[in-house]
């Protein structure tokens, strides 16, 4: 069948003295850009600014426009300190930056192509969907909608506070960043078949933050029926279960009122009359930085959801790759290994230390590496797999991703870090001249695996090796530059003793509620 670009597809062919496709949607009509077959709009509202009045509200309806709204440029990122690690130029920050950017590839009369939405990683509090790493055109071209969202971050996006909470509708308050997110899917739903997306085939998506961000979603009662499948690569979300004192979310909240106490904002109006530079600001703890379980927005905890089959019930792809913290841990001493032990995993430190022991300075940075990675990364997917192996809900389909990129030199690290994977995915390596055939062809596998899961919920498809859902064998599928094989998880035994220190920590902490409730 005949293609054509989409603004045909649409009947709406370039309005004189527009050079671009124009696309009208719920608020306006939005003119993008077209470049080698796929059509780009950017900073596209889906949700009002986020000021003044409503700044720490849930996200309301984005305002109409007049006219033909410019899609052609980057919108502002959301406020965020400066960071050296995108690897990109995200200077141009605002609070007014609830804005998603749309790839979508020249189609075919009536096609509805699968969509991926994107969220973003930097530990909740950096990171914009206008990354270059998430240039959507390589996954576009293979036949898919690609979206990228900017949701608002750090304390803008997650701080809890008492007075927030009184005034909320939801009676809770902090899980902006996460309430954006979702008010992304639901502008998704209403105007993406506009853009040639189905709106009944949509993936909920993301990496690091961004994964643990997808996580969330798939759990929350508020996002039902937004999305048909999800991806959670290298995904990080609240605290290893029974390592929190008391409730997550009371913690938040006496964090975000100790936060404004020492601004000196002793009322909301004074909190929001504050300049974003005293919120973004090094010293914010990462309880009102990140999401919280609230009851509402995330009523249980992620694994314990998957667990007793209260997540969204969809196919997953999911993984993590051999050596995340090599990202953050270069170097420990054994002094700094028990340090960090402690202040990361609270009651679990000790128990955690000896599973992953080191006897001497020279053994603590592997045993930090890999502690971190498991307990911090590997633990949370893992769990989510093991809920779905038993019982009949859809499929799951878990990774290893084990190839990291040639360095100046030519040589690789030992082991893929975090972040490793993202310039197979999306295929936009910075130094893609340094990467051998194999490393190529290893890019456009995963990228056929990835969009074949966007289709129909498994990434198996015609010349690929076969990819073995997740089941009681518990088989993941490590991806390697010269060989993809299907194998028992990374530190597999340590995944389970982590998994049964928490549940015994968890249940203890429960028995001391318990107890406690009983004297009073």
């Amino acid at each position: 069948m005949k293609t054509r670009f989409l603004s045909l597809l649409l009947g709406l062919a370039a309005t004189p003295g527009l050079a671009g496709p124009v696309v009208t949607v719920a608020q306006g009509k939005v003119e993008g850009s077209s470049t080698a077959g796929v059509s780009v709009f950017k900073a596209v509202p889906y949700a009002a600014p986020p000021i003044g009045k409503l700044r720490w509200k849930p996200p309301t309806q984005a305002l109409s426009w007049a006219g033909v709204r410019q899609g052609t440029a980057f919108g502002a990122v959301c406020s965020q300190a400066p960071v050296d690690w995108a690897g990109h130029d995200l200077d141009r920050t605002s609070e007014d930056c609830l804005t998603l950017n749309i790839w979508t590839p020249q189609v075919s009369d009536g096609a509805r192509l699968p969509v991926l939405v994107w969220f973003h990683g930097g530990g909740y509090t950096g990171g914009a969907g206008s990354q270059r790493t998430y240039e959507g055109s390589n996954l576009a071209r293979r036949g898919a909608v690609i979206v990228t969202v900017n949701y608002r971050l750090g304390v803008l996006g997650y701080m809890a506070h008492p007075a927030l909470s009184k005034e909320a509708p939801l009676g809770t308050s902090g899980n902006y960043g996460l309430l954006d997110q979702i008010a992304a899917l639901e502008w998704v739903r209403a105007n993406i078949a506009r853009f040639g997306g189905n709106p009944a085939n949509v993936a909920v998506a993301g990496q690091s933050a961004g994964g643990g961000s997808a996580m969330l979603v798939t759990v929350s009662p508020l996002a039902r029926g937004l999305f048909q499948k999800a991806i959670f690569e290298s995904g990080a979300a609240l605290d290893l279960p029974g390592t929190a004192q008391g409730s997550s979310f009371k913690r938040a909240e006496l964090a975000g009122g100790a936060f404004a106490k020492r601004l000196g904002a002793t009322t909301l109006d004074k909190l929001r009359g504050l300049p974003v530079s005293a919120l973004i600001a090094p010293g914010a703890p990462r309880a009102i930085t990140s999401p919280v379980q609230d009851g509402r927005v995330v009523p249980l905890d992620i694994t314990a959801a998957y667990q007793g089959r209260h997540d969204a019930g969809v196919p997953v792809l999911l993984g993590w790759n051999s050596n995340e913290a090599a990202r953050f841990v270069t170097h420990a001493t054994l002094a700094t290994y028990a340090a960090s032990a402690s202040a990361d995993y609270g009651l679990l430190a000790p128990d955690l230390l000896r599973l992953y022991p080191a006897g001497d300075d020279a053994t603590a940075t592997r045993a930090a590496q890999n502690l971190m990675s498991d307990a911090g990364f590997g633990w949370r997917s893992w769990s989510i797999a093991q809920a779905r192996s038993s019982g009949k809900p859809a499929s799951v389909f878990l990774y290893q991703f084990d190839n990291p990129p040639p360095g100046p030199d030519g040589s690789r690290a030992d082991g893929a870090v975090h972040s490793d994977e993202l310039d197979y995915v999306w295929g936009n390596a910075d130094a893609k001249d340094r990467w051998s055939a194999a490393d190529i062809l290893l890019s456009d596998t995963m990228q056929r695996y990835w969009v074949n899961f966007l289709r129909t919920g498994d990434p198996n498809g015609p010349g690929l090796p076969l990819w073995a859902p997740y089941r009681a064998s518990e088989t993941a599928l490590w991806l390697r530059r010269n060989e993809l094989r299907n194998e028992a998880p990374l530190r597999e035994e340590k995944l389970r003793n982590i998994d049964e220190l928490s549940r015994r920590a968890k249940a203890g902490a429960a028995r001391s509620r318990q107890m406690g409730a009983a004297r009073r």
